[in-house]
């Protein structure tokens, strides 16, 4: 089968190597064979070819999700052609993931069948699942956002965070104000169409905690998303009200651990820090057909970036580590 093969870490993108004949996996109890249409990329995939992810045995076919048609439902109450997703769970990490023609993934990780909207492609919803799902869990889950809050989102222009931006202003929240920020002003009016209300430059005029205080009154952002994390976590903190709460969901500035952080004094009186990992995704809570349906009909914003084939998996990695998304990037397998 087609599949795109990471030999070993460290390794450029053009390391990645695209094969027409890996193998193909085998049917298996207790797990679903997906004949894979569309895979989206995400940055863990980019930390693993980079040598970040430890304990990786390679050769390994990269991806934590994909988007398919059930051939083999391995006993579940799947049936042959079925539309699913299948996100996390060890996929492209601890067994093969979604980078191939064909993914075989543990039940439990593959979305109930799904109906495809009309007007809506393979490439379309392979934007969904990892992103939407990570930015709806940290959301409900992790952040409990509700419709008197104010949302800050650190790194607007990732795919999580424009998912978030967009499921933010939905029916699902009814969030009133969305603050996102970015580095580049090229983005700005883009992130407005996501569904920022506002969007903060990351410059070096003042802090973004500064100008969300100016933006909020004084008050700051009640709930916050944190992308880039430890190297902003401070800051986002100090761009909390009170009783705020920070959450956070990606480390995009490449820095995975805090080596100065005054938790007494960042997060008083009474601010809140917690995380959130979609590794611990149930995929069975994830409002995957209402995601689909609200996209159809232009109340959630996909935040489709870019669509490569799955043979030029190497120039969207290269593509994506040169920050040059705006948003989800997708490989299309047929």
């Amino acid at each position: 089968m087609r599949a795109v093969v990471c030999p070993r870490a460290s390794i450029p993108p053009s390391g990645l190597v695209y094969t027409t004949t890996h193998p193909k996996p085998l049917p298996k109890p207790g797990h679903v064979l997906i004949r894979v249409k569309a895979f989206g990329l995400n940055r863990s995939e980019l930390f693993t070819r980079q040598g970040h992810s430890p304990g990786i045995q390679f050769p390994r076919v990269l991806g934590i999700e994909c988007v398919g048609t059930v051939q083999d439902a391995g006993g579940g109450s799947w049936k042959e052609g079925d539309v699913v997703a299948a996100v996390m769970g060890g996929m492209g990490r601890q067994f093969d993931g979604g980078y191939a023609e064909y993914a075989l993934i543990p039940a439990k990780q593959v979305s109930q069948p799904v109906k495809l909207p009309e007007g809506m492609g393979w490439a379309e919803f392979g934007a969904i699942p990892e992103t939407f799902f990570t930015a709806w869990a940290a959301l409900s889950e992790s952040l409990k956002l509700t419709s008197k809050d104010t949302l800050l989102i650190r790194g607007g222009t990732s795919s999580v965070g424009v998912a978030a931006a967009t499921l933010a202003k939905s029916s699902l929240f009814s969030c009133p104000k969305v603050i996102s920020t970015t580095r580049s002003p090229g983005k700005v009016d883009k992130l407005r169409t996501y569904g920022a209300d506002r969007v903060i430059i990351e410059d070096e005029s003042a802090s973004v905690a500064e100008k969300v205080k100016e933006l909020t009154g004084g008050k700051g952002a009640d709930k916050c998303i944190e992308l880039v994390g430890p190297p902003t976590l401070d800051d986002s903190c100090n761009a909390l009200a009170d009783n705020g709460v920070v959450s956070v969901v990606g480390v995009l500035g490449g820095v995975w651990t805090c080596k100065e952080f005054d938790p007494m004094g960042t997060l008083a009186p009474r601010k809140h820090l917690t995380m959130y990992s979609s590794h611990y995704l149930d995929v069975s809570k994830a409002p995957l057909q209402w995601i689909m349906d609200a996209v159809a009909r232009g109340e959630v914003h996909l935040g489709l970036d870019k669509v490569f084939k799955i043979e030029e998996a190497g120039a969207a990695h290269e593509y994506m580590e040169a920050n040059k998304a705006s948003g989800k990037v997708v490989c299309l397998v047929d």
